[in-house]
């Protein structure tokens, strides 16, 4: 709905964070939803390095803060790893901004606010990690999001961990694919012991990197990564479905279905393919328009308007 900024000064506005496994967005908004100046920092989530991410969280807010001329009505922050989480008051005293409305929410919970605008359906997330988070009007729910160990069904993180698993089942069976060699050397190695070494000195986020790899090489129909995108949007589909039954909708009835994070919105694909999961299951859905210019960043101005 639109704001009334009567009253208001021309140079009020929010902010919005949007912290992920990979980078940490942070985008200030006019109160009309016009962005003002973005800034990039490194990842953030709490359940991998909370200090790390209290850095980087606050650097990007105090660099917003000092550039922009005006007012910041309120900040809204999604970060990944906060459901989990047992000190999130300290976690927001530590930020120590001169601004009294911050607002702290799960990153899923930032991308549901952003891409359903208050509309009864379900988000899918798949970035470096991947959750479903749905609301069907009277409750919020989620599938999935427990994490690179546990879970993560469909993430980036997921495609790239099966690649480097195919390529250690190669060296065991002693029976090398043209996939296996052809990561070995988008990676610039010589051989397996190299690239396990690799991958151990990665974090989670680097890992998630050889996804673009994964995805482009089944696109063009080689079969060894065929099967894997395969597996990640089987799993990935069963997370929306288990999301979907936790909604009070009927079987037949058309779910809304939005997707965030850079694996799902930037490949087409990949996209196509976990459409096609879900019409396995037998359920009906409704996918909404890719949106993948509009940062869940923008969540913090429809918070602040309602």
């Amino acid at each position: 709905m639109p704001y009334n900024t009567k009253g208001m000064s021309q140079m009020d506005y929010v902010i919005g964070v949007d912290c992920g496994g990979t980078n940490t967005t942070a985008i200030a908004y006019r109160l009309t939803g016009e962005p003002l100046k973005t800034t990039v920092t490194g990842p953030a989530n709490l359940m991998v390095d909370d200090l790390r991410a209290l850095n980087n969280i606050r650097n990007a807010l105090q660099k917003l803060l000092a550039s922009i001329d005006g007012t910041c009505q309120a900040i809204t922050i999604g970060i990944a790893g906060l459901r989990a989480y047992q000190f999130v008051d300290r976690f927001r005293q530590q930020l120590n901004l001169p601004v009294e409305n911050i607002q702290l929410m799960n990153d899923a919970q930032l991308a549901l606010i952003a891409k359903l605008h208050g509309q009864a359906g379900l988000v899918t997330i798949a970035g470096t990690g991947s959750i479903v988070i749905g609301t069907d009007g009277q409750q919020q729910f989620s599938a999935g999001g427990w994490g690179h160990l546990l879970g993560d069904e469909g993430s980036g993180y997921h495609l790239s961990r099966m690649a480097v698993q195919q390529v250690t089942e190669e060296a065991d069976d002693r029976q090398p694919t043209a996939f296996g060699q052809a990561l070995l050397a988008h990676l610039g190695l010589k051989s397996v012991f190299e690239l396990i070494d690799h991958f151990y000195q990665w974090d989670k986020g680097h890992v998630a990197k050889l996804a673009p790899f994964v995805l482009a090489q089944a696109a063009a129909g080689d079969p060894t990564a065929t099967k894997i995108v395969q597996v990640a949007t089987t799993g990935l589909a069963t997370k929306i479905v288990q999301a979907r039954h936790k909604g009070k909708w009927a079987d037949d009835d058309p779910v809304k279905v939005a997707v965030a994070g850079s694996v799902l919105e930037k490949n087409t694909y990949y996209r196509e393919q976990l459409q096609q999961a879900l019409t396995a299951t037998g359920l009906p859905f409704t996918y909404l328009p890719i949106t993948p210019t509009i940062s869940n960043a923008m969540a913090a101005v429809y918070a602040y308007q309602n």
